[in-house]
């Protein structure tokens, strides 16, 4: 994490502490706007549309996925120095909040990027629908549209999610196929992790470049 980052979360964990406390004091309790505005927008701002490239868009994102991803942070088995430091500072039930508001938010109109390199594009189509692992392809989990999927097993009634990628940050999605291509992920399914290590730096632009048109 940059010098600027660490800096910057520090602040937002006082001032959001603060924040929490006079909640807490007026006995208004924990709310999605004193709990997510000071933490949370900084990155994700407060309608979860990042505030840069390298964060992703959650807005809109399953909540399953969210709260699973925030657990994953909270006991430092994801990787993202800023996430788990935050994660740590909240209970359970105020990470139930915070994914259930941003999964309630509205996703970003239009994709990331308007013009799209064509050949590009098609090139990252083609590795979106092509058996890479187990017989699997991309679109088997991703979907045609890449929307993902959330699906409640009838034997363990347990949900599975599967994030959404369309609409998501160029710049986050090449991040986290180049940590799985080089095997440093720590979060993903084992067939992520297998799928991404077949990808040379090529896929992952083309692959890149195909789901920000999304």
């Amino acid at each position: 994490m940059s010098m600027y980052l660490r800096k910057t979360v520090t602040g937002l964990v006082l001032l959001s502490s603060a924040s929490l406390t006079s909640a807490a004091d007026s006995g208004l309790g924990p709310t999605p706007e004193s709990i997510h505005i000071q933490r949370c927008s900084a990155c994700h701002y407060v309608d979860g549309k990042s505030a840069g490239p390298e964060f992703p868009n959650i807005a809109g994102q399953y909540e399953t996925y969210l709260m699973k991803a925030l657990k994953l942070f909270k006991e430092n088995k994801r990787d993202s120095d800023a996430m788990e430091l935050i994660a740590s500072l909240h209970k359970q039930q105020e990470l139930v909040i915070l994914a259930n508001y941003y999964a309630k938010q509205k996703p970003a109109d239009g994709p990331p990027i308007s013009s799209p390199d064509q050949t590009l594009t098609e090139r990252g189509r083609q590795l979106y629908t092509a058996e890479r692992v187990y017989g699997i392809a991309c679109v088997d989990c991703h979907g045609p549209d890449a929307m993902g999927y959330v699906r409640k097993s009838p034997r363990t009634r347990a949900s599975r999610a599967i994030p959404r990628l369309a609409g998501q940050q160029p710049s986050y999605l090449k991040a986290a196929l180049q940590k799985y291509n080089a095997g440093e992920s720590q979060s993903g399914m084992c067939t992520m992790r297998t799928a991404g290590k077949a990808l040379d730096p090529g896929d992952i632009d083309a692959l890149v470049e195909y789901l920000a048109s999304k």
